[in-house]
């Protein structure tokens, strides 16, 4: 551990406990001529070590105090005895790959690799979480392998210990893998909470399972998500914070999606801060009779507690000394004398830790003497602040700048610089810097430039979308300046032109956009950057500076600040913001808001209450940051000046009075409750002090009335005195209903219901009304016909099927419905598409035979809910023209042929019974001939007699005259009238040519998909009889009581 002072005595305190010299430690090594020493770490244990030291360096003026170091000491990470793992799981599932690296408070290195020093691949699917397991959210049968390594490195120790190999065997799927809709894998469950330190680094992670890999996508609930501040890595996987601030707090929400559905999980970020200086106390040289101030001011979450020590005592454990005083963290010391040299510890301390720091006194008498350079130059843009140093050495501190000071734009600092603020052109020329009482001098020069301008910002543009888009940004610099540097923005981001895109083509002040697109809507700004100044076409102001506080009043104090640039757009107001110290978690609330062209307000504060303000500039591009706060103002305890607001009864109960009201603060501060009956109780008032709202008084009777009151009172003193109220105590059921109800009949539909008044008391509330309540328990019915029973309508269907045997057909099913109440006549069916709803229209459809030359006719009307129409009287092998007219407009036209004449075969004879029995008889006869033939050919030998029983026996078997059967014929065909044809006029279309035919042709006409809306409409049902068996027109199946019980919608 390093402490270096040079001619010091050092001395160690380890663990606030007593000091101890480490050159008497044989296990330590101590540098010559400091107090720093090291341990080098052998086999022994080292444990004894552990702990927090503070370094104390000492001399003849003073105790220099280190800040705190710590030694943490840990035993080696070593590699356990594990068993090995080997994980068996089905292809599709998701699956984690432990790595279980060794405790270390030094975060380690994890890699996974193969046998072979292979890392294994990662992607949106397999990805390494923070805890250092291995994730996957859905395994192929590609992950099985036996050599799964979690390599886990130690930086600091130079350590790298070796896992065991993992066996994964992934068992591919006997069915189809079933997608999966995500899950979380880490961190569980729907929300986590982390409180980080500002200024460390954060990484967020949502690791899900699922089928297929589902997309990660990070949002701020309570803001807007920070591109400048946030990145996203491991495929969106994690969300990193670098350098997080205070700003960061609030809740992120990672959302998980994939096809089958999605999962979010919340994190609640709460940043908090380790002790940092705002304000430092400087070192500095005193005169005997100076008054030395030491202003020492930290920050932090929670606030940190400022202490003060005096050459490493604390100043509560010094006896007090009347010329030292400490208030609101500045030390002052008042006519100093050469035994106050001394050095003086200011150190900030909260949950997180710690800060110290020094800061050295040193009154003496010296003589006057300018450590700075004679002749230097300086540079400034106008409107700037500048500083010319005069670095001075003596006591007491000589006054160098003179009267320049009174210039009300220049003051000399504490290290004697003349500050020169808003600097203008007139402010060019020699300065001369002068020891007072003596002739030593220097001098330096100032230069003040023109401010860079932008004469013309670039516009606002409105392209369409693949044009091209030119931005241009028209300055003004000063000649005696280099050439300077064009900065485009977006939205706040850089842009750049890059050589592998030609997305953005930057020519000096000009941004070409040669393809717009949807992604490039955004807020563009240009910047004009020169080596002393920077131009902005817009953008929000800089914050305020120099706040200070005067006029200090009991209740009120007034602020006044110096305006920060406005970036070419003026300041519309300034927001004023106050903080109350005395709250752990500190939150700043706006107290007032003063136009852009003030630049001081009087703040009304109340009393007993510790402030600290800061100022923030709008304009129209949005707020500035926040200025530096002031500090700590704080108002004296006083009587309370108004009473609670809100004063009223929330009583529920019964028979309870329940007071409330908002509340107040201050020192001791109570609340007087008063309370009376309004009628009976006389003046007479009972009180009650309480801490807090609310007040019961029980037993007080139901829905009384009751004068309320309540008075604000402290340690100072009652508030004014209050105005009362009515409220009324908690209500009850009513105990009795109206009585003596009677009807009046005024007419066939009206009747006046009446009743007694009730008593008040058995009310027990609030009266809001009466509820009436009747019901029907007779009624008759006129002109009814007492042959006819009168049935209910019928229920709905028992059951309905859908069947799509096509991608233009559907058919329904359905039953009967088990209560007709009656006899069924019939269904309705009724069905819709899409947005075309309630749309129907009455079309005709029009046909004119032979174009060009016939007559048109118009069919009747057809409803546009079918689906087809049928034009039946056509002449067969005739060309027509057909169109369909909707409001004498035509929406489809074309031109058609039937098709030619068809002969009617007739009925055939061979299903006939008689002809397939002759049929038989014949079959049968030649069975018995060729049995004959057969026997005759068996039999050997020739004689006479043979011979003539075989001229009997041919002359037996002889054949049958074919004429016996008969002949079958049908020359009757019968005749099927033609329908009447559309087309009377037409010279073509004659009854001769109707009558040529044996049957007329009948030509379907389908109407287009797109003529025909799908609305709902009720189908006529064709007799059965009558039907053809088409496609078009299929035969009626068996029905219920004659009706159908299916339909098929043609599209």
């Amino acid at each position: 551990i390093d402490c270096f002072q040079k001619k010091s005595k050092i001395l160690w305190t380890p663990n606030y406990g007593v000091a101890f010299d480490p050159s008497k430690d044989p296990e330590l090594s101590v540098s010559r001529d400091s107090g720093t020493f090291s341990l080098t770490a052998k086999d022994g244990p080292i444990h004894q070590y552990q702990g927090r030291y503070n370094c104390y360096a000492s001399n003849d003026l003073g105790t220099a105090v280190s800040n705190e170091a710590r030694i943490v000491t840990e035993n080696t990470p070593t590699l356990q005895k594990e068993k090995k793992v080997s994980k068996k799981v089905e292809e599709g599932e998701s699956v984690v790959l432990p790595c279980n690296p060794p405790n270390s408070t030094v975060a380690p290195v994890i890699h996974w690799m193969d046998k072979k020093l292979r890392h294994i691949q990662q992607n949106d699917r397999v990805i390494q979480g923070r805890d250092g397991n291995l994730y996957f959210s859905h395994v192929t049968e590609a992950d099985s392998r036996d050599d799964y390594t979690c390599n886990t490195q130690f930086p600091s120790a130079r350590i790298i210990v070796l896992k065991e190999p993992i066996k994964l065997t992934v068992v591919p799927s006997n069915s189809v893998v079933r997608n999966r809709r995500p899950q979380m894998m880490r961190p569980t469950g729907s929300h986590s909470s982390y409180l980080v330190l500002s200024g460390q680094n954060l990484e967020l992670e949502c690791i899900v399972q699922g089928l297929p890999s589902p997309k990660i996508q990070w949002i701020r609930k309570d803001g807007v998500l920070s591109e400048s501040r946030t990145s996203k890595d491991s495929y969106d996987r994690v969300l990193r914070f670098k350098n997080i601030s205070e700003s960061d707090s609030g809740e992120y929400q990672c959302t998980a999606t994939n096809l089958q559905g999605m999962i979010t999980h919340t994190y609640s970020i709460t940043v908090e801060a380790a002790p940092y200086w705002i304000k430092k106390p400087k070192s500095q040289l005193y005169a005997p009779g100076d008054t030395v101030k030491l202003d020492c001011k930290a920050d932090g979450i929670p606030s940190p507690d400022v202490t003060w020590s005096i050459n490493g005592n604390l100043l509560t454990d010094i006896d007090p000394d009347p010329k030292r005083s400490l208030k609101h963290g500045v030390l002052t010391l008042k006519n100093v004398e050469l035994s106050d040299t001394a050095v003086y510890q200011c150190k900030a301390v909260n949950k997180h830790g710690s800060i110290l720091i020094n800061a050295y006194v040193y009154v003496i008498e010296l003589p006057p003497q300018i450590l700075t350079e004679d002749g230097l130059m300086y540079s400034v843009a106008e409107g700037q602040t500048t500083e010319m140093a005069c670095e001075t050495f003596g006591s007491p501190q000589p006054n160098t700048w003179g009267a320049l000071v009174a210039n009300p734009r220049m003051s000399q600092l504490p290290d004697g610089s003349l500050q020169i603020s808003n600097a203008s052109l007139n402010d060019s020329g020699q300065y001369t810097c002068t020891v007072s009482n003596s002739k030593i001098t220097i001098t330096a020069e100032l230069d003040v430039l023109n401010k860079t301008v932008i004469v013309k910002p670039p516009l606002a543009l409105r392209i369409q979308r693949g044009k091209p888009a030119t931005l241009t940004c028209e300055y003004q610099v000063d000649s005696r300046q280099y050439t300077p540097q064009v900065q485009w923005r977006k939205n706040g981001q850089k842009l750049t032109e890059s050589s592998d895109s030609d997305k953005y083509m930057i020519d000096e002040s000009t941004l070409i956009i040669p393809e717009v697109k949807e992604e490039d809507e955004g807020i563009y700004t240009c910047e004009v950057i020169t080596t002393l100044d920077m131009a902005e076409a817009s953008d929000r102001p800089d914050s305020p500076t120099q706040i200070q506080m005067t006029e200090p009043k009991d209740r009120s104090v007034t602020l006044s600040w110096t305006p920060g640039d406005h970036h070419n757009s003026p300041v519309l107001e300034y927001l004023i913001e106050f903080e109350e110290t005395e709250y752990e978690r500190k939150e700043w609330e706006e107290l007032s808001r003063v136009p852009g062209t003030n630049q001081r307000a009087t703040l009304s504060l109340k009393p007993f209450l510790s402030y600290r303000f800061r100022v923030i500039a709008i304009n129209d591009i949005g707020k500035s940051d926040p200025s530096m706060y002031t500090d700590v103002f704080s108002t004296p305890a006083a009587p309370p000046d108004s009473n609670p607001e809100g004063v009223r009864s929330d009583s529920i109960d019964p028979g309870n009075l329940v007071i409330t009201w908002k509340v107040f603060n201050g020192p001791g501060f109570r609340y007087k409750v008063m309370w009376r009956k309004v009628l009976g109780s006389g003046p007479s008032w009972y009180t009650e002090f309480m801490t807090s709202p609310p007040f019961t008084v029980t037993d007080v009777g139901n829905f009384s009335a009751f004068d309320i009151k309540v008075q604000a009172v402290n340690e100072m003193g009652e508030g004014p005195e209050p105005k009362s109220t009515i409220g009324y105590s908690g209500e009850d059921y009513p105990i009795e209903a109206p009585m003596d109800v009677g009807v009046a009949l005024i007419n066939s539909t009206t009747v006046v219901v009446k009743w007694a008044p009730i008593n008040r008391e058995t009310v027990r509330g609030r009266l809001q009304g009466y509820k009436v309540i009747y019901c029907t328990v007779l009624s008759s019915m006129r002109d009814l016909n007492p042959v006819i029973h009168f049935f209910p309508v019928p229920g709905p269907p028992s059951s309905l099927l859908l069947d799509s045997p096509s991608e233009t057909e559907m058919t329904l099913h359905w039953t009967p419905p088990t209560q007709p109440n009656g006899v069924l006549k019939g269904y309705t069916l009724k069905y819709q598409q899409g947005a075309l709803t309630n749309m129907c229209f009455d079309l005709y459809c029009i046909v004119c035979i032979c174009p060009g030359k016939g007559t048109w006719k118009r069919s009747e009307r057809v409803n546009s809910s079918q689906s087809f129409y049928t034009l039946q009287g056509l002449q067969s092998g005739s060309e027509y023209r057909l169109k369909i007219d909707l409001k004498n407009k035509t929406l489809w036209e074309d031109e058609i042929q039937t098709a030619g004449a068809i002969m009617e075969i007739s009925q055939g004879f061979v299903t006939e019974s008689w002809f397939i029995g002759l049929i038989s008889a014949l079959v049968l006869l030649l069975l018995v001939l060729l049995i004959l033939c057969f026997i005759k050919r068996s039999k050997g030998g020739k004689y006479s007699v043979k011979e003539k029983e075989e001229g009997q026996i041919d002359s037996e078997v002889r054949p049958m005259n074919n004429e016996a059967f008969g002949e079958y014929s049908d020359n009757e065909e019968k005749q099927t009238a033609s329908q009447p044809s559309l087309c009377e006029d037409s010279k073509l279309c004659t009854d001769d040519t109707l009558d040529d035919y044996a049957n007329s042709m009948q030509t379907e006409v389908i109407m287009d998909e797109s003529l025909a809306s799908q609305s709902s409409g009720v189908r006529d049902v064709p007799d059965p009889g009558t039907q053809e068996s088409s496609p078009l027109n299929p035969a009626t199946a068996i029905s219920h009581n004659g009706l159908p019980n299916s339909v098929a919608f043609l599209d």
